[in-house]
């Protein structure tokens, strides 16, 4: 049986002097709440797009990655939280190639839920949540110092719901996040019809 591993897809564009990165932009895509299959495209394919028109229009210096996961769930056979250990990895990784630059985090969905996982990374300077996956149950203390954009569609009927978003962004804001939450009225969860 061949080991998963996670890999990190781009961040062959955008130089900046001597080629080295000013910050990082790393996209986490969604998945399922529980699978040990593998990611599925679809999933990462909604980033793409992003991972696209930032290496076109980002300054020089900006580097995007976009991470896929060992496994398509959170809850990963036994293996809790896979994706946030697959950030974990990628923030080391990150580390590893362009010491000392600042990260932006970007997860969509279930890669919203990794992403404020490891946010408290010393590296991570803000976290963007695209229609993320927040239950009730998870905390707000890692994002402590950074700022936290959440985007919704107010017709999302997904296991990521609009209402989470806004209560954990409530309790971000309670706990002294800056905090900013948008809503794309009538889209759903992958924000596709604007």
């Amino acid at each position: 049986m061949t080991m998963r591993r996670p890999a990190l897809l781009g961040g062959g564009r955008r130089r900046g002097p001597g080629g080295s990165a000013r910050a990082i932009v790393l996209l986490l895509p969604g998945g399922s709440i529980r699978s040990t299959r593998r990611p599925v495209r679809l999933a990462e394919w909604s980033l793409l797009r992003l991972r696209r028109m930032l290496a076109e229009q980002s300054a020089d210096g900006i580097v995007t990655y976009l991470l896929r996961y060992r496994y398509r769930g959170w809850y990963a056979g036994v293996e809790a939280a896979a994706t946030a250990t697959d950030a974990r990895w990628a923030l080391a990784e990150i580390g590893r190639r362009h010491r000392d630059a600042p990260v932006v985090l970007v997860g969509n969905s279930l890669g919203g839920r990794a992403a404020v996982a490891v946010a408290g990374h010393a590296a991570v300077t803000a976290v963007a949540g695209v229609a993320p996956w927040l239950p009730p149950e998870v905390e707000t203390a890692s994002l402590a110092g950074r700022p936290f954009l959440v985007i919704h569609g107010s017709a999302d009927r997904s296991e990521a719901p609009a209402l989470w978003s806004l209560a954990f962004a409530e309790r971000a804001r309670a706990d002294g996040v800056r905090t900013a939450r948008f809503v794309v009225p009538a889209d759903g969860h992958f924000l596709l019809r604007r």
